[in-house]
């Protein structure tokens, strides 16, 4: 992860997507720092969204990672779960916009990763007009569109395409000091991911969903903090009081955590982060967590 990303698509991340979590001011496990784009998920590794509020490091992880994580597990594509195009009609103001932005960036990572290129490119399209209203329109230039379009078929190349538009938008963020936006893409982008990967799934069916289930906790909290922190106009409140909802119903869910040293790659200038956590989650557990991240979804597409 390099430093300050509030989005790194790289697809890693998203196991890539993986749901992992990593602690604020800067704790990290089951992830990996990397200065290059890499599809490779043959190793646990992570890139997350990062942003420094305060002094402190806020830890998201990408959507990208998400959406490697629900094909890793075999979850059937429900072509229905994805915001639909015409949805953009009613994200009319900064916030609602700012949140779609991510939503539908984690809907454009899932839609790729199960090959539907034609909806891929419709979603990337939507993308492309919020970032305009957004005026992020630099990001997802025609561009980025015909490269899009050439590598349809090719689903590695279509996730670094995303990953390469919305480093470019973190970036123009970040030099415009707009780290309410910030906050507001990554809050869409992790709860679209998190309901995309829970829709399916009503029951704990297998451990490395529990376990990446399990550290959102951390990743919750983190997601209070930066909101917190970056809602200066005080129209977050429902947002917030959604996560903090949505963190009650971790009581009882425990995480044990085993160190290992991590492995360095110099050739790639990369840091596997070996580390893992096996998480303690009854039946019930599970489907209260999920039908909270179904309620913060309905706080998007409202």
């Amino acid at each position: 992860m390099m430093a300050y990303k509030f989005l790194n698509w790289a697809a890693s991340t998203s196991l890539a997507i993986a749901l992992i979590g990593c602690g604020s001011g800067g704790d990290e496990h089951n992830g990996r720092t990397s200065n290059a784009d890499t599809l490779d998920t043959t190793a646990k590794t992570t890139e997350a969204g990062l942003m420094v509020i305060g002094g402190k490091i806020f830890s998201i992880p990408s959507p990208v990672q998400t959406a490697l994580l629900i094909r890793k597990l075999g979850l059937p594509y429900e072509k229905s779960l994805p915001m639909p195009a015409d949805a953009i009609e009613k994200f009319v103001t900064k916030a609602q916009r700012s949140l779609a932005l991510g939503a539908y960036g984690a809907d454009l990572a899932y839609v790729t990763v199960h090959k539907d290129g034609q909806r891929a490119l419709n979603t990337l399209q939507v993308v492309q007009k919020i970032s305009a209203q957004l005026e992020l329109s630099n990001a997802f230039d025609q561009e980025m569109m015909d490269g899009f379009k050439k590598s349809i078929s090719n689903e590695d190349s279509l996730l670094r395409f995303t990953g390469k538009a919305f480093r470019m938008a973190d970036q123009y963020l970040k030099n415009n000091n707009r780290d309410d936006v910030s906050a507001l893409v990554l809050a869409g982008g992790w709860i679209e991911g998190m309901y995309l990967t829970l829709s399916n799934t009503n029951e704990k069916s297998d451990a490395s969903l529990t376990d990446r289930l399990g550290d959102q906790r951390k990743t919750i909290e983190n997601l209070i903090m930066l909101l917190e922190r970056t809602d200066t106009e005080k129209s977050q409140g429902a947002l917030i009081a959604g996560l903090k909802d949505a963190l009650s119903a971790y009581a009882g869910v425990t995480t044990a955590y085993q160190f290992q040293t991590p492995t360095v790659d110099a050739e790639k200038k990369t840091t596997y982060v070996n580390s893992t956590s096996t998480v303690s989650m009854t039946p019930e557990q599970f489907k209260a967590i999920a039908a909270k991240v179904k309620a913060l979804r309905t706080l998007i597409t409202a």
